[in-house]
């Protein structure tokens, strides 16, 4: 079956013109040509599209090269097959190096067949070639444009940790533009300290490996440290090589702020500020089983409480239990738990106070109570107080009661001498091992 060539020949005598088109014809090929001689002839002529130009080297007011120079210019493919009767061998190498994919004498067209069959399967792999090349950037053009659409920061890495690309959201995290950061690794982008965050990301790759994710905190370009899930996976070669890795950060700082204040709201008072009685329970329970024996308990009610509220509002009461909250966290130390477990009563643990280190620890308490009544001014704050010392977990438990009922002791006999607890009343304080009460 003839295949149909569409054939431009550059070329000033007929004859040779019409030997080409025989030659060609004689190879299989079913040929529609023009024949042009000159510049002019020739501009006009590649309006239209050739698959192959087969020129003379030396023509009237024109060339070959001249030709050939035009061709390419135009962005011009196809095989360019120039012929002469008699070159030499310097001239030949010229017109190679200007574009020519071939050149065959005149007097040995016989070569012009085999010549054409191999530029024409050259130019069809070029093509396939460029296709391909254009599928490829249309598809990574997608991906760029897909990718650019989404928040959440992604890169891309070959296996040397180098940047082979970006989306828009990792630029501006980084505050560096995709440009900049291609085919470098982030110690060449950031400064070291910065750098060491990110760098955690990226991974060891293996071939096979499947998706990995941490949890880290990273410096953004804008100085705000924003805590991150880091998810990472290798992506292999056709050949199952590793081809590189591909990262993504998704900023997971509201959801981090979230269970930050669910937790303190889990654990805290809201009005006070000082933990609650639940997570006051939990330490109990914990110190049951740990080391950090001798354990003392201090108990407080806030007395006159209800009388205030009553008489001067819950808004007066409030005053005095954020005022409680505040001596207790002055007097104490950090390790020690002070919490308001009830109503108008406020506990404290503190763990490794042995009787002497609790009697200190209660005049600090008084001090700072004194301190408080003197800062406010105004309506007092007395404080009911007991406390006992526990050797041991079993002995944890009892010591809370003991305290707990040394404390009400002091409140009923305040109770007994006065309508009005007074801040002088402060100063008895019973303390002591388990085994008293």
């Amino acid at each position: 079956m003839e295949t149909q060539l569409r054939v431009l020949i550059v070329e000033d005598d007929p004859d040779d013109a019409r030997l080409v088109v025989r030659e060609l014809e004689h190879g299989g090929y079913r040929v529609k040509h023009e024949t042009v001689s000159s510049g002019e002839e020739l501009s006009r002529a590649l309006l239209s599209s050739w698959d192959l130009v087969v020129c003379d080297f030396s023509l009237p007011g024109f060339s070959g090269m001249e030709a050939l120079r035009m061709v390419r210019e135009r962005g011009g493919d196809q095989p360019f097959i120039m012929v002469s009767g008699k070159v030499g061998e310097e001239a030949v190498a010229d017109a190679i190096r200007a574009g020519a994919d071939d050149f065959v004498l005149k007097d040995r067209l016989v070569r012009l067949v085999p010549v054409v069959k191999k530029e024409l399967a050259e130019a069809a792999r070029r093509e396939e070639h460029r296709r391909a090349d254009k599928e490829l950037r249309d598809k990574l053009e997608f991906i760029q444009v897909l990718i650019d659409t989404l928040p959440t920061p992604i890169f891309y890495n070959d296996p040397n940790g180098h940047y082979l690309g970006c989306n828009r959201a990792f630029e501006e995290q980084l505050g560096v533009k995709r440009g900049e950061i291609l085919n470098k690794s982030v110690y060449e982008i950031l400064p070291p300290d910065l750098a060491k965050h990110y760098s955690r990301g990226e991974v060891k790759m293996e071939a096979g490996e499947g998706p990995k994710s941490f949890e880290g905190t990273i410096t953004c370009a804008s100085g705000e440290n924003r805590d991150v899930i880091f998810y990472s996976a290798v992506f292999n070669t056709s050949d199952s090589s590793v081809g590189g890795m591909v990262g993504a950060l998704l900023d997971i700082s509201e959801r981090k702020r979230s269970e930050t204040r669910l937790r303190y709201l889990s654990t805290h008072d809201m009005l006070t500020g000082i933990y609650n009685r639940a997570y006051f329970d939990e330490e109990l329970d914990r110190l049951k089983k740990g080391r950090k024996f001798p354990v003392s308990i201090v108990m407080a009610d806030v007395d006159g409480l209800k009388e205030t509220n009553d008489q001067l509002g819950h808004a007066a009461g409030d005053e005095l239990l954020k005022q409680t909250a505040e001596v207790f966290k002055g007097a104490f130390r950090k390790e020690d738990v002070a919490a308001r477990i009830g109503g108008d009563e406020f506990a404290a643990l503190l763990p490794n106070t042995d009787e002497t280190a609790l009697k200190e620890a209660m005049e600090r308490l008084q001090q700072h109570l004194a301190l408080s009544n003197a800062e406010h001014g105004g309506l007092p704050l007395n404080l009911s107080i007991g406390a006992a010392t526990a050797h041991s977990g079993n002995e944890l438990s009892t010591a809370w009661r003991i305290a707990d009922q040394r404390m009400y002791r002091q409140k009923k006999g305040r109770r007994g001498k006065n309508a009005v607890p007074r801040p002088h009343d402060q100063l008895e304080l019973n303390t002591g091992h388990t085994s008293q009460s």
